[in-house]
């Protein structure tokens, strides 16, 4: 299987490559396909994984535009630094998942996180259709990617919020299907969606290697204060959420009677 693992990264995150690579190495050690790190110019001394440095920064979908372009795999697993690995990856299974999207014409799998799917699917995976039209269709949390499809989505100088956004709307474009999980069922199980926000460690990683024995760099980036992630989780959570929406019902031009 033409198939890689590329954990998309940059020199300024440096301090995230050992933690993951240690969780990487404890749940995931009979990962099958060779494992490259995107940099710019530091490398990493660890023998599973290969370091590709891209020079200067040119932008998130610049810089990977380069890697593909000089590895050209048929097929890859697309990860981040700062996706810290909080249980075993049962490789068998997403193995299967793997052949099965590559012999069906799916173009993209996204392997954990959000949005739920929005349609069903017929596959033996429990894996839910992205239809077309659902924000972030191309979430750029862990996925497996066709190359071709990600390599038609991408637009130089994009920064991943540009993909996740305006890439989602050229996804719709293309006669690929995109499959998902859902978000209680990832099929690589990472803490928090991201360890890193905002250029802030977040504290549930914090904790996840403390209990994991690792140690975290506090000193090169400050940790996300609490109160406003609750207030963000509290802002998404299905009865605000309710509550907002009536809210929005009763006002002039909802099309319904302000009592």
């Amino acid at each position: 299987m033409d198939l890689c693992v590329l954990i998309s990264s940059c020199d300024p995150y440096q301090d995230a490559w050992q933690p993951f690579l240690t969780l990487f190495d404890r749940y995931w050690p009979d990962c099958p396909w060779p494992v490259f790190l995107i940099s710019n110019q530091s490398t990493i001394d660890h023998p599973r994984v290969h370091s590709l440095t891209v020079g200067a920064d040119q932008g998130w979908a610049s810089n990977l535009i380069t890697v593909l372009d000089r590895l050209r795999p048929a097929s890859l697993l697309y990860l981040q630094e700062d996706y810290f690995l909080q249980s075993r990856v049962d490789t068998s299974r997403l193995l299967s998942v793997i052949e099965y999207a590559l012999t069906h014409d799916i173009g993209f799998v996204r392997l954990a996180g959000g949005p739920d799917p929005d349609t069903q699917h017929s596959n033996p995976f429990g894996l839910g259709e992205l239809g077309r039209g659902l924000k972030f269709r191309c979430s750029l949390q862990a996925a497996w990617w066709k190359t071709d499809t990600l390599r038609k989505l991408l637009v130089p100088g994009e920064t991943g919020w540009n993909m996740e956004m305006a890439g989602s709307v050229r996804s719709n474009l293309l006669p690929e299907t995109f499959l998902g999980v859902h978000q209680n069922c990832p099929l690589l199980d990472y803490v928090a969606d991201t360890a890193i926000l905002k250029g802030k460690w977040m504290p549930a990683a914090v904790s996840l290697c403390r209990r994991e024995g690792i140690r975290l760099d506090l000193s090169h980036r400050p940790v996300q204060s609490r109160v406003p992630l609750l207030l963000k989780q509290l802002r998404k959570s299905r009865p605000v959420r309710a509550i907002r929406g009536a809210l929005r019902s009763l006002l002039p031009g909802s099309g319904k009677p302000v009592k």
